[in-house]
């Protein structure tokens, strides 16, 4: 008797399934075997399926306080990211929920030491009563000195008060306390201990409310759906800076398949009539190069794909103007263009990327021919470490893809391996534009930096 069901090839829906059903220990597992496998590749399937694990490990970490919650979701993606090397946006999904963890733990403290008072309103840490007491006495005593003792006579030499004004008029200025006294009494406040005295006053301690915790927990889970949403909406983001790019009767160079620069040029199709000359990014791409032309299927890819993944529909149907060219025409055809736009795996912090296999030629083609390069990256594809060894990341593919098996003459004449690499390393500086799904959505090369920084701690940097 047939199976009523045929078994579910391993890949991002069954992970969604054992996630769900089994223990947090398991599911870890289950994703490092398929990061291992290559059963789920991609920089936004890889970062998807890695915000959904540390979502429901943050969700069933037990005494769930900023270090324990820092300590786990450390120490899972740190077997993630072993796992998948050739994948920088699982370590930048890592490094952004520890962030979120870090945001909300000083909100907290910012929170827990604020009593509301006119010191934090002028942008001044509130004094602890210590220093409150302090100063009262400080005041008092001051005051009391001024007002018993006689004027000094004329000639007589007397040290003027401090004022309390920058007008540099003595008189009539009342004493005031010296910025010395206020750090003279050290506060238990930057060490994170709070005193008896602290507790007691109006300030209360952060571990003495219950709901802390679980506050705090909730709050990380709101911002780690945040990222999940971010990612899933940062196509429809990036295109939405299409009509600033894309300028009417314009000829777009483009190479290999991607859903984010399909999007691009359909925002700008609704608006604008230009030329679109794409390349088929042979051997490894092809067949999706010509489904996002024609609309059909390639059937190389299963249906375990995110909601967003696929296609929405042909350039062709949207009245765009495409021209198929081989790989062979790239340099050839790259002088009649007058903007390249390109979509990438990841972005290093000193402006490098890792693209498809053929992208260095092309935007060394447009380098050459003076034509300006646009590369549309999302922020989960922005990774804060530097090209130390660039090659070490590249993954490779089947070779049997460039030189056929059955080839076996061919093979055994060759000196070294057939080798297929899946990306390209491109150098910094050979890119003009970065589109992003930030605000600013596009930016320089020399300005990526910044951006780079800002999603990201310090501390997180190097994990």
């Amino acid at each position: 008797m047939a199976p009523s069901g045929a078994p579910l090839t391993p890949g991002f829906g069954t992970f969604q399934r054992i996630l769900s059903t089994e223990p947090i220990d398991s599911s870890v597992t289950y994703l490092v075997s398929l990061f291992k496998r290559r059963q789920i590749k991609g920089s936004k399937r890889c970062a998807v399926a890695t915000t959904l694990l540390l979502l429901r490990t943050v969700e069933l970490t037990k005494q769930a306080d900023s270090e324990r919650l820092i300590q786990r979701v450390t120490e899972v993606g740190k077997k993630l990211m072993n796992a998948a090397p050739h994948e920088p946006s699982v370590g930048n999904i890592v490094r952004r929920v520890l962030g979120i963890i870090r945001e909300e733990d000083e909100d907290d403290a910012a929170a827990g030491g604020d009593g509301g008072s006119a010191e934090s309103d002028a942008g001044l840490d509130p004094p602890t009563p210590i220093e409150r007491t302090h100063l009262s006495h400080q005041f008092a005593a001051t005051s009391a000195s001024s007002t018993a003792s006689p004027s000094p006579q004329r000639g007589m030499s007397s040290r003027p008060p401090l004022l309390s004004s920058h007008t540099g008029a003595p008189g009539g200025a009342r004493p005031v306390t010296s910025m010395f006294s206020i750090i003279s009494h050290p506060t238990m406040r930057a060490s994170g201990v709070e005193s008896p005295i602290q507790g007691s006053g109006n300030v209360t301690p952060r571990m003495s409310v219950s709901g802390t915790l679980s506050n705090l927990r909730q709050e990380v889970i709101k911002g780690i759906k945040e990222i999940i949403d971010e990612i899933s909406g940062s196509d429809d983001e990036i295109a939405s800076a299409a009509l600033e790019q894309i300028h009417p009767h314009e000829t777009i160079f483009t190479y290999s398949s991607s859903v984010t620069v399909q999007r691009f040029l359909l925002r700008a199709a609704s608006k604008r009539k230009f030329t679109v000359i794409h390349a088929e990014a042979y051997p490894n791409n092809y067949h999706k190069t010509h489904a996002l032309l024609t609309g059909g299927q390639d059937g190389t890819e299963d249906d375990d794909m995110l909601p967003n993944e696929s296609f929405s529909k042909p350039l062709t149907a949207a009245g765009i103007s495409v021209v198929l060219v081989p790989d062979s025409a790239i340099f050839a055809v790259m002088s009649r263009a007058t903007k390249v736009i390109l979509d990438t795996h990841a972005v290093l912090a000193n402006g490098s990327l890792f693209a498809a296999a053929g992208s260095k030629a092309v935007i060394k083609a447009a380098r050459f021919h003076r034509v300006p390069v646009v590369v549309l990256a999302a922020t989960h594809k922005l990774s804060p470490t530097y090209p130390y060894d660039p090659h070490s990341l590249i993954e490779y593919g089947d070779p049997g893809k460039v030189v056929p098996l059955q080839d076996g003459e061919l093979h055994s004449g060759l000196d070294v391996g057939v080798r297929n690499p899946l990306y390209d390393y491109v150098e910094a500086g050979d890119v003009d534009l970065f589109v992003t799904n930030q605000v600013p959505a596009v930016v320089s090369t020399g300005y990526l930096y910044r951006v780079v920084r800002e999603q990201y701690h310090d501390e997180d940097l190097q994990l």
